[in-house]
């Protein structure tokens, strides 16, 4: 019960942190701001993820606030679909392409950076 409060109360941190940065960043032709969340979010998901794994707390309660909570309130998957339907719905597929390219690449590229990054500060 307890693993499922904390995902509660990091999923409410993330949500609140991802409005807070889509108030912020402009969404004009371009996501923008869904793609910072996301890029933000792969970043301190690698960063976390390699913390926990080397100090043994990978099932922790840690794990549930900040990977599944906040990083999984903060980032989503569902927003960047439907950015993509809505740029393809107004036929804006180089767009849609740059956005995808950017997206997966990048996000691969940052969690893998996060967590290399707290591996050489713990090492």
């Amino acid at each position: 019960m307890k693993d499922f409060l904390l995902v509660f109360i990091g999923g409410g941190v993330g949500s609140a942190l991802r409005l807070l940065l889509n108030k912020i960043i402009p969404n004009d032709t371009f996501p923008y701001s869904t793609l910072t969340v996301n890029l933000v979010g792969s970043f301190l998901i690698g960063f976390i993820i390699s913390y926990l794994i080397h100090h043994n707390l990978l099932k922790s309660d840690y794990y549930y606030l900040l990977v599944v909570g906040i990083c999984g309130g903060l980032t989503t998957f569902s927003t960047f679909s439907i950015d993509n339907v809505n740029l393809l719905k107004s036929n804006d597929l180089i767009y849609s392409l740059v956005y995808i390219i950017i997206s997966v690449s990048f996000c691969i590229l940052l969690t893998y950076i996060g967590y290399t990054l707290m591996n050489k500060i713990l090492n």
